[in-house]
């Protein structure tokens, strides 16, 4: 399971700005932000709103406008972004746990009073203002995420099958919380059959190439993971490492029998991999 960081934007009418803002964040975090919005006074998504995001490439047609009162005291954010006046001035009084209270006053283009054109020129250029803000911070946040992922090393024998299979889990299940990397005492060739195995649940592996730990011998690590008995007796003690972990699984390179009948065993010891990873790291 991701965590991802829960973010509210609010407006007076939930109406074109926070739901531009609400489009933009969801397009550019949509792995590291879960993004809703809401105003206090809900009016129907601005029709110009819905056509400048559809230029942007970007389908917001499907969203409706929404009350904050379907959030309040129901769901905690780690973010409230307020877009307009009225939005920063209760900010504070109606989320006093949001973690941060973000101010990004946008001009409201609903309030524009012109020819049809220029309105949809002014419609045009907040969503301009709105994407560049957006971008910006979206890149903040994810460059903070990255900051906190924890270090990961998995060793086996020949960094072959088990532990490429735990990296290429780890990196899918859980990539916002951990940085996994594998490495062998010995380096082979990597296991077809794993890779077939990765590749039925949509994990691609066949391009990684197998690694020698002398590759990671002068780098620190939050986790070593052993995953084979001979790596946990060779290394019982890896110079960089916070915490080592041991957990052993079957080696595939042992299996016999049909194409099919190694390929049920490999498929075991992958999933058996699964569910120890999600397990024994909490993301």
């Amino acid at each position: 399971m991701i965590t991802k960081e829960r973010v509210l934007v609010i407006c007076s009418q939930n109406s074109a700005r926070s739901q531009m803002v609400e489009g933009f964040l969801r397009q550019y975090g949509n792995r590291s932000i879960e993004v809703f919005s809401a105003g206090f006074e809900p009016a129907p998504v601005h029709p110009l709103a819905v056509q400048v995001m559809r230029e942007a490439g970007i389908d917001i047609s499907g969203q409706r406008s929404k009350s904050v009162k379907e959030y309040l005291g129901k769901m905690s954010f780690g973010h409230v972004i307020a877009v307009c006046k009225k939005a920063e001035e209760q900010c504070p009084v109606i989320f006093p746990s949001a973690l941060k209270i973000l101010s990004w006053p946008f001009d409201d283009p609903s309030a524009f009073v012109g020819p049809d054109e220029e309105k949809l020129q002014e419609f045009r250029r907040i969503r301009d203002e709105i994407d560049k803000t957006a971008q910006k911070w979206v890149s903040e946040i994810q460059h903070a995420l990255e900051a906190e992922r924890k270090k990961v090393l998995f060793l086996c024998t020949h960094n072959s099958a088990r532990s490429q299979i735990a990296e290429g889990l780890m990196n899918t299940m859980m990539g916002d919380c951990y940085e996994p990397h594998s490495a062998g005492l010995e380096p082979g060739n990597l296991n077809p059959y794993v890779v077939r195995a990765m590749a039925e649940v949509d994990i691609d592996i066949a391009s990684n190439r197998t690694k020698g730990i002398e590759e990671f011998i002068k780098q620190d690590f939050d986790f070593v993971v052993t995953v084979c008995d001979k790596a946990g007796e060779a290394c019982p003690w890896f110079p960089g490492a916070k915490t080592t972990l041991h957990q052993s699984f079957p080696d595939p390179s042992t299996f016999t029998g049909t194409d099919e009948e190694i390929m049920e065993r490999v498929r075991q010891v992958r999933d058996q991999i699964k569910i120890w990873l999600a397990q024994t790291f909490p993301c």
